[in-house]
């Protein structure tokens, strides 16, 4: 589950998608950010800022140790993706910051298939982002 916004808050690409049952929260948060980060660098949206409501995940991928962790697979596999290009960042953001991607996760629980959407979404979706702007919020 993923949300790719411009620099003022605005839908460019998000993806929702059922993770198997058997695997942790981290590995989905970590997977989520994988896919988050491939999907935006093959379009060559840069500068890239990342922004994660999992703070494990987050600081699992900034460390320079090696992460032996079962998850280490996902961390390196993230690590690479972050090393082959600049500038990105990966930063801890609060879910409350984020509604929207919280909001794509619980239908992600929902729904069964792959949803991809581009320069737009379902109703329910950009409600939310819009809220989720700044300048909506009082901050901009």
């Amino acid at each position: 589950m993923l949300i790719v916004r411009d620099s003022f808050g605005n839908l460019v690409g998000a993806i929702a998608m059922r993770a198997p049952s058997r695997i942790s929260v981290l590995a989905v948060e970590l997977f989520a950010l994988k896919t988050g980060i491939s999907f935006a660098l093959d379009a060559s949206w840069f500068p890239l800022v990342v922004e994660s409501d999992s703070l494990m995940a987050v600081n699992m991928v900034n460390s320079v140790e090696d992460c032996l962790a079962p998850e280490g697979g996902l961390v390196e596999g993230v690590r690479r993706l972050l090393a082959s290009h600049v500038p990105v960042t990966v930063s801890h953001v609060s879910h409350h910051a984020n509604k929207a991607a919280h909001r794509i996760a619980r239908f992600s629980l929902r729904d069964q298939s792959l949803s991809c959407w581009l320069d737009g979404g379902p109703l329910w979706l950009m409600d939310t982002v819009y809220d989720d702007r700044p300048e909506s919020n009082g901050f901009g």
